[in-house]
C-alpha cells in the first residue's frame, strides 16, 4: 500500500537545528572554515557488450565547503559538495549532485540540556542486482539514487539525589531518496535512561526503557520497545564487562505485537590509548545479535576490523568501506591530538593525493523495510614520508526482517568487496597514486549475480599553495547477465581550496 509518510516535520526540525548550529557556530573558541572549488573535464568511452557503444565528454563543477568546531558550546563537523555536472551525449545531459556529512552536538543549557543531529547525502543503488558504476564514474546511471538521511535528538540529563544520573532523550530521523518513494521512512522513538552516577566504580547498573516507531512511505508502520537493566563490572583498569537482561515487544517478525525475554553480555579491554576491543553479545526476537570492534594504532599504521549483526531501518542496507580520511583520522589521533588541526592535515594530504574527501568507496543500496544485516570489515592503512597505502575489505548479507513481505523480497542479499589504494610523493608538490576495487554481489532464486571491477592511476601536482592540478585515468568492467559493460575514461581536474 502507498502511503505519504510524515517526512516534512523531522525535516523541518534539523533544518531549525542547522540554524541555530550556524548561528551559535561564533561562539566556539576554536574553529576552522574553508571552501573550495573542484572542477572536472573527463572523456568517457562506454562499450555495452550488447553493442551499444558511446563516447562522451563530461565537465564538472564541485563548489564545497567545510566547518569543524571542537570546542565551545557547540562541537561538531559539515562538510558539503554541490556538483553541476554536464554531458555531450547522454540523457539528461545536466544534472546536480549533493553530497554531504554532518554531524553537531550543542549544550543548550550548560550541563542539562543537549541537541545532537546528524545528516548526510550520498548516492547509493536503488538496487544491489541493477546497474553498477564506479564511485568516481559520472557516467549517467538510473540504478542511481541519491539518498538524504537526517536525524535530530534533544537529550536533557540531570542528577537525582547525588548518585542517580538521569537522562530523557526523544529522537526523529528521515531517510529520503531523490526521485522515487524506494525507502523513504522516518521514525521516531524516545529513551528514558537511570545509571548510577560514578563513573570506574568497581559496580556499575543501569536501567532503560526505550521505544521506536519506523514508518515506510511504501510498506507499513512498525513499533519497538524494549527494557533492559545492566550490571556493569570493572574488573580492572583496562577491563570492563556487562551483562544485561530485559524485555523486547515488536510487530516485526509478526504481524501483531509479540513481547519476548533478552539477554546480553559484553566486554570492553583498552590496554593503551591504541588499541581497543569492543565485544557485544545479545539474544533478542530476530535471533542471536553482537558486534565487534578491535582497532590497532602504531605511529605510522591502522588496523580496524569490525563485526556486527543488527537491524537496519533503511537508507543503505551494506557496509560502507572507511574512506581514506576517516582512516587517517583516526590513525593520527595520537599524532594530532587537536581534531581541528587534525583535519587541515589530513586534507592537506589527500589533495597532494587527488583524493576527494567526501568520495564514498562503495556505495550501498536502499532498503524499503526494517531488515536484519550481518557485517564484516577490516580496515588497514599506512602512511610514510613519501609512501601511503590503504586497503579494506568486506562482506555483508542483508534480509528483509517484515513478516508482511513476500518469500522473494525477504531473500537475503549477500555482497563482498575489497579496495586499495597506494600513493607515492614523487616530489614536494608532485605525486601519483593507484587504486583498485571490486564489488560483488551473490544471486538469488530470481535475481542474477553482478560484479564490478575497477581500476585507476592518477598525477597530481600542487601549482599553486592551495591549488591542485591532476590527471586520472580509470578502467571499469561490469559483468552481469543484465547489463554488462566496459569503461575506460581520462579526467583532467583543478582543485583550489580558500
Amino acid at each position: 500500500m502507498l502511503r505519504r509518510a510524515p517526512v516534512l516535520p523531522s525535516l523541518l526540525a534539523f533544518a531549525l537545528a542547522a540554524g541555530w548550529l550556524a548561528a551559535a557556530w561564533a561562539q566556539a573558541r576554536t574553529q576552522s572554515i574553508s571552501a573550495g572549488l573542484d572542477t572536472r573535464l573527463s572523456y568517457n568511452v562506454n562499450s555495452r557488450l550488447g553493442g551499444v557503444d558511446g563516447a562522451e565528454w563530461i565537465g564538472e563543477v564541485t563548489p564545497s565547503l567545510s566547518l569543524q568546531s571542537r570546542s565551545g558550546r557547540v562541537q561538531g563537523s559539515l562538510n558539503y559538495g554541490l556538483t553541476l555536472l554536464e554531458r555531450s551525449r547522454q540523457e539528461p545531459s545536466s544534472e546536480t549532485l549533493n553530497r554531504l556529512a554532518a554531524n553537531f552536538s550543542a549544550e543548550a543549557v550548560p550541563r542539562h540540556l543537549y541537541l545532537d543531529g546528524t545528516a548526510t547525502i550520498a548516492q547509493q543503488s536503488a538496487s544491489p542486482f541493477g546497474l553498477q558504476s564506479a564511485s568516481t564514474s559520472a557516467s549517467d546511471n538510473p540504478n542511481r539514487a541519491e539518498v538524504g538521511t537526517a536525524s535530530i535528538s534533544p537529550v536533557l540529563r540531570g542528577v537525582i539525589g547525588g548518585a542517580v544520573t538521569a537522562e530523557a532523550r526523544l529522537t526523529a530521523s528521515a531517510v529520503n531518496t531523490r526521485g522515487t518513494l524506494q525507502g523513504d521512512n522516518t521514525q521516531t522513538g524516545g529513551s528514558l535512561a537511570l545509571s548510577s552516577m560514578v563513573p570506574g566504580t568497581l559496580i556499575s547498573w543501569g536501567l532503560t526503557a526505550q521505544s521506536s516507531e519506523t514508518d515506510f512511505r511504501i510498506g507499513r508502520t512498525t513499533r519497538t520497545d524494549t527494557t533492559n537493566a545492566t550490571l556493569g563490572w570493572q574488573a580492572d583498569a583496562d577491563l570492563s564487562l556487562t551483562a544485561r537482561g530485559g524485555t523486547e515487544t515488536q510487530n516485526v517478525a509478526e504481524l501483531e505485537s509479540r513481547r519476548t525475554n533478552t539477554w546480553g553480555v559484553g566486554a570492553n579491554w583498552r590496554p593503551s590509548p591504541r588499541t581497543r576491543l569492543q565485544v557485544n553479545l545479545d539474544d533478542r526476537y530476530f535471533g542471536r545479535g553482537y558486534s565487534v570492534l578491535g582497532e590497532y594504532r602504531l605511529p605510522r599504521t591502522s588496523f580496524s576490523w569490525s563485526s556486527s549483526r543488527d537491524t537496519s531501518n533503511g537508507g543503505g542496507g551494506t557496509v560502507e568501506p572507511l574512506t581514506l580520511y576517516q582512516l587517517l583520522m583516526g590513525q593520527l589521533a595520537s599524532d594530532i591530538p587537536d581534531p581541528v588541526a587534525r583535519d587541515a592535515f589530513v586534507r592537506a594530504e589527500l589533495a597532494r593525493q587527488g583524493v576527494d574527501p567526501l568520495a564514498v568507496a562503495r556505495p550501498g543500496f536502499v532498503l524499503s523495510s526494517v531488515s536484519l544485516t550481518e557485517r564484516h570489515q577490516f580496515s588497514w592503512a599506512w602512511l610514510g614520508q613519501r609512501l601511503s597505502f590503504s586497503a579494506q575489505a568486506n562482506r555483508s548479507v542483508t534480509k528483509g526482517l517484515d513478516i508482511a513481505l513476500g518469500e522473494v523480497e525477504r531473500e537475503p542479499v549477500r555482497q563482498s568487496g575489497y579496495s586499495a589504494n597506494v600513493a607515492y610523493r614523487l616530489s614536494p608538490t608532485s605525486s601519483l597514486s593507484a587504486s583498485g576495487s571490486r564489488q560483488m554481489t551473490r544471486a538469488t532464486s530470481t535475481q542474477a549475480a553482478n560484479d564490478l571491477k575497477s581500476a585507476s592511476l592518477s598525477y597530481t601536482e600542487q601549482i599553486g599553495r592551495r591549488t591542485n592540478a591532476s590527471l586520472l585515468a580509470r578502467y571499469s568492467v561490469f559483468n552481469s547477465t543484465i547489463d554488462p559493460y566496459r569503461e575506460a575514461a581520462l579526467t583532467a581536474s583543478l582543485v583550489m581550496r580558500f
